[in-house]
């Protein structure tokens, strides 16, 4: 069966327009500059957290290290697979850029998913699309070579983005956490994929020259 709903908005989409209206009216938006905890690993979860706008980064922290596992970008639900699982966020988020998040109540939401069949068969699709994007990224950043990995984050950028040139809401030292390699792999593949004509690139801002040659880097390198 075709995945339709990659995102929690593609999900929520499948309210009716009185749902909809419901769980947007009885939410309510917060702002989280730069840097912010979005949710704290271990905290129950209450809520749901829809990113309306920006880049949240999902890590394990403990007291000595900070482990990037993912990025969450704008119409994602945070920690939506842990929502009806452990009931408690295995993780932390932290806001990589300015972000605006919709807190969605989580009995309102509930209901919705017991009421509308439509709504409750999309919200397990979107289900099986955050799990095999997770797989993804794992499988992605621990299973390629640095290139490979860099390749892949470019490219996640430009499938979210939905445009080939965008500014990256990471430093060069960010990247390298993210992907798990050294800052230093991470300016030399840059390099590389300027010299080879893949990408353009000045300060932050990225423009992909070559999507399938960078996507064959992310598959194969």
């Amino acid at each position: 069966m075709e995945i339709v709903y990659p995102t929690g908005s593609t999900c929520i989409n499948e309210l009716r327009v009185d749902e909809k209206a419901e769980l947007f009216d009885s939410g309510r938006y917060l702002d989280f500059k730069q840097g912010e905890l979005v949710v704290k690993k271990g905290a129950p979860v209450h809520d749901l957290y829809l990113i309306q706008e920006g880049t949240v980064e999902l890590t394990l922290d403990d007291e000595r290290t900070k482990k990037s596992l993912m990025l969450l970008f704008s119409g994602e639900i945070i920690g939506i697979n842990c929502a009806y699982s452990t009931r408690n966020y295995r993780f932390s988020a932290r806001a990589l850029t300015d972000c605006k998040v919709l807190i969605i109540d989580y009995q309102l939401f509930s209901h919705l998913l017991t009421s509308n069949p439509r709504f409750s068969m999309a919200f397990i699709q979107y289900i099986s699309m955050v799990n095999e994007n997770f797989l993804n990224w794992h499988m992605k950043l621990t299973e390629r070579n640095s290139a490979g990995a860099l390749a892949f984050l470019l490219c996640e950028f430009e499938k979210s983005y939905g445009q080939r040139s965008f500014e990256l809401p990471l430093t060069r030292s960010d990247m390298a956490r993210v992907i798990g390699f050294s800052k230093e792999s991470v300016l030399k593949n840059l390099a590389d994929f300027r010299r080879e004509g893949l990408v353009e690139s000045e300060g932050r801002k990225i423009t992909i020259v070559d999507l399938a040659r960078l996507q064959d880097i992310s598959t194969y390198g």
